[in-house]
């Protein structure tokens, strides 16, 4: 838990947590087979393994995660303000629509212009999007929005590992039954107890039904939807302080 607090909240959970689930039977895997009842080189090797691969999984799920947003299309959401788009109700986000394009100095696109037009509609909306984010940075002013954010990262990283995760799961999975099987010329233990490799294969066969049947692209497809409404609607804050930001004064110089 030391070593958690060099990274920051976001870090946390939309890349280490992923890398966690991820590479869970593999971890237990690799320390249920080290001996844990004397320290030696082995232990040492063994926990710095695990460390660095962990590592190297919240690395390379971030890397994957973003094959998989480009691959979606997750993230921006311009179709959440399109007119014909109910989810968030109309009279919001025509005034949400008519402070944003004052911001952009752009005009905004009409209803007419969204059927006629819609790419031209959809450029403005991306360019509102990215307006946002970058006026929305302030993670304790936004804490839903980073919320938000924090929980789509975690989704999209995981499914970013699911075929790694599944592919150790049956590295993983294979190496057990071999040790069931065969009488490895192998020091550990572990490898010997049938009760344990048992409960391995056990965990790998549910983690590996999870990361198939529960990772999926709507479970990101959802997350980036709820991100992009509350994107949205943080509209509403920044509209609020800029009615209350307090105008400079001109001071007159009185007359001679």
């Amino acid at each position: 838990m030391g070593i958690l607090k060099l990274f920051d909240a976001y870090t946390i959970r939309a890349r280490i947590v992923p890398a966690l689930i991820a590479g869970l039977p593999t971890l237990a895997f690799l320390f249920l087979i080290i001996p844990w009842d004397h320290f030696s080189v082995s232990q040492a090797i063994s926990a710095t393994m695990a460390f660095v691969l962990l590592l190297a999984f919240a690395d390379l799920a971030r890397y994957l995660g973003k094959k998989v947003e480009a691959k979606l299309g997750t993230r921006t959401t311009p179709e959440l303000w399109f007119r014909e788009n109910q989810v968030i109700d109309t009279i919001s986000k025509d005034r949400y629509r008519d402070f944003v394009a004052r911001q952009l100095d752009v005009s905004q696109p009409s209803a007419d212009s969204e059927i006629s037009t819609p790419e031209a509609a959809r450029q403005f909306y991306l360019s509102a999007g990215t307006w946002l984010r970058d006026n929305t940075r302030d993670k304790k002013k936004f804490r839903i929005l980073a919320d938000e954010l924090s929980s789509y990262g975690f989704r999209r990283n995981l499914l970013g590992l699911k075929p790694v995760a599944l592919i150790l799961n049956f590295l993983v999975l294979l190496s057990c039954l071999i040790a069931m099987m065969v009488d490895l010329p192998l020091d550990l233990p572990a490898l010997d107890s049938s009760g344990r490799l048992v409960t391995a294969i056990i965990a790998v066969v549910f983690h590996s039904a999870f990361m198939t049947f529960f990772v999926t692209k709507d479970f990101v497809r959802q997350a980036s939807q709820s991100y992009g409404i509350q994107l949205i609607l943080c509209c509403e804050s920044l509209m609020t302080a800029a009615n209350t930001t307090p105008r400079k004064r001109t001071h007159k110089t009185a007359a001679p």
